[in-house]
């Protein structure tokens, strides 16, 4: 997996105008979808950690600091989003259950604060914690 690219265009959130016409464009980068996606998987009982698969031994297992690592973002051409997640399951936790779970809360908190559709949030579990 490659980290979302700084580089990347940012993607430009549907705004409102006012009497006159726009505003302006409001956009954001790749890696607040990113933040946002890893933060709202990682409140998903049964989720550890977010995994980031091409990192060190060491570094894989990735906490909130460096969670968004652990998300690819890709803007599809109809304008709507493809998330790929990459998740460290606790032990003990049913697989199918959690990564609805994930799926669907990603899904409803990138819709509510961007207002941008999620096609895709597909669920990698990487590895399973043993505590």
């Amino acid at each position: 997996m490659t980290e979302t690219p700084a580089a990347a265009p940012p993607f430009q959130l549907p705004v409102a105008g006012n009497a006159s016409g726009s505003l302006g464009a409001v956009r954001v980068a790749n890696e607040v979808v990113a933040w946002i996606a890893a933060l709202t998987a990682l409140q998903v009982e049964g989720v550890a950690a977010m995994y980031h698969p091409t990192g060190k031994q060491i570094d894989r297992i990735l906490r909130r600091p460096v969670a968004h690592r652990g998300v690819r973002v890709e803007m599809l051409p109809d304008e709507s989003l493809r998330l790929d997640l990459y998740v460290a399951m606790k032990a003990g936790g049913n697989v199918p259950e959690v990564g609805a779970e994930v799926q669907n809360q990603v899904a409803d908190a990138v819709d509510r604060m961007l207002g941008i559709r999620v096609a895709e949030a597909n669920v990698f579990i990487s590895e399973v914690v043993f505590t």
